[in-house]
């Protein structure tokens, strides 16, 4: 007696599939597995096992093609899509892109074999409902889903109610949506065998059948359509960069609390993998640090040596013993009320501003802080660095300083965190275009400049103005920005 509703069918003979394959050298000896329907189908080409279901109705049919098809032209070494994330992750191709990619290459090859055999993939109701569903929840997650929904079904009438389903909710996903699915009937309009070419190829050294061009094709269509990617509806975006701003605010790590869709590209954080006490070579890019030593520090900051207590009702030392007879709270002990400091390094470079009374507003705010400006200004012996305060005590005059280019970012970082003492901040106003001692801007020094920022909690103020104004809140907020900012987020490129 079947175990299943229908009437069974005759198990798919995977092993005469496989053999037309041009990458199959040696016989795969295949095993068959039944499946309840569509759930657990699927090919595993290391096993040799081919898991559809055995039933009788058309539902089934067309899931069997679809996995009869993958043996025929599916990727078989599944590390390939590992390895071409690797090697396309600066186009900004992820893993799973390429998986759900993949997907739709099969989809598109499927349904030419079923147009053929009259398997026919209709609407069964439910599409307009998970559209609205999906619309009716906007959130990242939900449009992610329903990318994933379009791949494995762009160009059919269940696409169609699907979409229909959206636009009753929101035309604007529907629109985006319509034009994922025209894009990818394009990328998959040619024929099947040039769609399931298995000759093997490569692709920048790395070995995988011909037609996984066209997935290729297609991942570079649908990164642009995810919530990361410039081709999202406006809301999602504005979604997108909101949380992108707090990944940044977290130095890169994702916000546990908002779940993505599986399409979305990784969350890859950046290492803070350098050792403590990192410094950067002549061989970096970055020049050497040269600080200006004939730039006096002459006048006192006030509030530095007028270190005050607090009176407080417990301690390990009496210091106002008056008060046991004239407090009502008897405060008789004193705690030592610490002066604020911090170490800020601030990028004097053709697109950032100084002046005199910026320091002034920040030692006002911070008596203990050090100050160092930092601009290439040419070579040795030039200075490309300026002490302006160290301690309570600051420049008068800050004079005409800086250049054009960064040329010292990553010293100057090192150098602050060599002076901090335990638990200070540091500071560092740049605006995160991190430029070489050449001038030109560096994905290599700002991954190692987001590295350290990570490590040592480095807080990151994009403007001297913005700078000054957390100085006298007292409050600082980290604000990556630029190509530092791209790093923390995992974006190499």
């Amino acid at each position: 007696m079947s175990e299943f509703p229908y009437e069974e069918v005759v198990p798919p003979l995977a092993g005469v599939i496989s053999s037309f394959r041009e990458d199959v050298t040696t016989p795969i000896d295949w095993q068959i597995v039944p499946t309840p329907g569509e759930f657990g189908a699927g090919v595993d080409f290391v096993a040799g096992v081919m898991a559809v279901p055995l039933t009788g109705d058309s539902h089934s049919d067309l899931v069997r093609l679809r996995e009869a098809v993958r043996v025929r032209t599916g990727v078989r070494n599944d590390a390939i899509y590992k390895q071409m994330a690797e090697f396309y992750k600066k186009n900004g191709i992820t893993e799973s892109v390429l998986r759900a990619a993949e997907v739709a290459r099969n989809s598109a090859i499927t349904r030419k074999f079923a147009d053929v055999k009259g398997i026919v993939d209709e609407p069964d109701g439910s599409e307009k409902t998970v559209g609205r569903r999906l619309a009716t929840a906007n959130t990242m997650q939900s449009w992610d889903q329903a990318v994933e929904y379009t791949l494995k079904h762009f160009g059919t009438k269940a696409f169609d109610s699907f979409a229909s389903g959206v636009r009753s909710v929101n035309s604007d996903w529907s629109k985006q949506l319509r034009s994922l699915s025209k894009r990818l009937s394009s990328v998959f309009n040619g024929s099947a065998g040039k769609l399931g070419n298995t000759a093997p190829t490569g692709y920048g050294g790395i070995v995988a059948e011909a037609g996984f061009q066209y997935s290729l094709y297609a991942a570079d269509a649908v990164k642009d359509y995810l919530s990361s990617g410039y081709k999202a509806p406006e809301d999602i975006k504005f979604k997108m960069s909101e949380a992108n701003e707090k990944r940044a605010q977290n130095y890169g790590k994702p916000d546990p609390l908002d779940p993505r869709g599986e399409l979305t590209p990784e969350n890859v954080e950046i290492e803070d993998d350098l050792p403590d006490d990192f410094d950067f070579d002549e061989e970096s890019g970055f020049g050497n640090l040269r600080i200006c030593e004939t730039m006096p520090l002459t006048v006192e900051v006030a509030g530095y040596m007028h270190r005050k207590r607090r009176a407080m009702t417990s301690g390990r030392r009496i210091a106002y013993p008056s008060r046991m007879l004239t407090d009502p709270q008897r405060r008789v002990f004193g705690s030592k009320v610490k002066v604020k400091g911090g170490i800020v390094v601030i990028d004097i470079s053709g697109s950032m501003s100084l002046n005199q009374s910026d320091i002034e507003s920040i030692v006002e705010a911070a008596p203990a802080a050090v100050i160092l400006a930092y601009s290439d200004c040419g070579d040795d012996p030039d200075p490309n660095a300026w002490l302006l305060a160290n301690r309570g005590w600051r420049v008068r005059d800050i004079g005409n300083i800086g250049g054009m280019n960064n040329g010292v970012d990553g010293p100057a970082i090192t150098w602050a965190i060599r002076q901090r003492h335990r638990n200070e901040p540091i500071i560092w106003v740049t605006d995160g275009q991190i430029t070489g001692m050449s001038g030109s801007a560096h994905s290599q020094l700002a991954r190692d400049c987001a590295k350290l920022v990570k490590k040592h909690k480095i807080i990151m103020i994009p403007s001297v103005a913005e700078a000054v104004k957390q100085f006298k809140a007292g409050r600082f907020i980290n604000k990556p920005a630029g190509r530092v900012r791209d790093a923390l987020l995992g974006y190499f490129g």
